[in-house]
């Protein structure tokens, strides 16, 4: 019987989703690509879930595609397919309502580092390997490369990484801010763990839509801006949580007169 390629547990609000091939340093092939849009896809359907952490099995996160699969020969519809699988994937993920955490130690190449970037926070280890090496066989940047890197880190930066596609340690990515922390690797489940119970804490509805709204903000204007503000707002200052949260805070203050 073949090993589930991605594993799924839920604790306390959080729900934790590791890549399962630590073999293969959890390369990614069909399977574990199918099966991790199908995680993705319940998990931020429930609406007990208030953050997701990815991660990696072993001492890795991911080395990005399979080469046994790159090896294959393969029709330009079947790749085709494929990558749009790949799309939706990443397209799930950055539409959850809920924050993602990824967990990164060891190897996070070609497109394992993408996948890292479309999360929402990444916490690395000082010493993790990061690598955009598409350059290097001949390929170009997918996973949602193009789009993350010039975002993140700017045009300059983003060139930098994808054209000479040399490994960057943990430390670098974050002072460059492609990614939210980097730690001392023997503190990274402790900093996710912390991080992940801070955000879980917060209103699942607020989360969801401060996220939407930053998503979404690179393809509206100032003015779509505000009225998408603007509508969403109005609603969320009369939701019962709101309410409570602020009679909440009131009693505290006037507690400490």
């Amino acid at each position: 019987m073949n090993e589930k390629t991605v594993l799924v547990e839920a604790s306390d609000r959080i729900c934790t989703i590791v890549l399962n091939r630590p073999k293969k340093m959890n390369a990614m092939n069909q399977e574990l690509t199918l099966d991790l849009l199908e995680a993705f896809t319940q998990v931020s359907a429930d609406e007990a879930i208030h953050v997701i952490i990815l991660a990696g099995a072993g001492g890795n996160f991911s080395t990005g595609a399979d080469m046994h699969l790159l090896e294959e020969t393969h029709g330009v519809h079947e790749w085709l397919d494929g990558m749009r699988r790949l799309g939706q994937l990443i397209c799930t993920m950055r539409e959850a309502p809920q924050p993602i955490i990824a967990k990164l130690r060891g190897a996070a190449y070609g497109g394992g580092s993408n996948l890292a970037l479309a999360c929402d926070f990444v916490v690395a280890a000082h010493n993790a390997k990061f690598c955009e090496n598409f350059v290097h066989i001949g390929t170009i940047l997918d996973v949602g490369g193009t789009y993350f890197l010039p975002r993140l880190v700017g045009r300059v930066r983003a060139k930098e990484l994808a054209l000479l596609g040399e490994p960057i340690d943990g430390e670098t990515a974050s002072s460059m801010g492609l990614i939210y922390k980097s730690v001392q690797e023997d503190t990274l489940d402790q900093e996710v763990a912390n991080l992940a119970q801070r955000l879980s804490q917060k209103p699942r509805r607020a989360l969801a839509l401060i996220k939407e709204g930053l998503e979404n903000s690179f393809d509206m204007s100032l003015k779509e801006t505000m009225n998408w503000e603007a509508a969403h707002q109005s609603i969320m200052l009369q939701s019962p949580e709101h309410k409570e949260l602020i009679q909440m805070f009131l009693a505290a203050r006037k507690q400490k007169k």
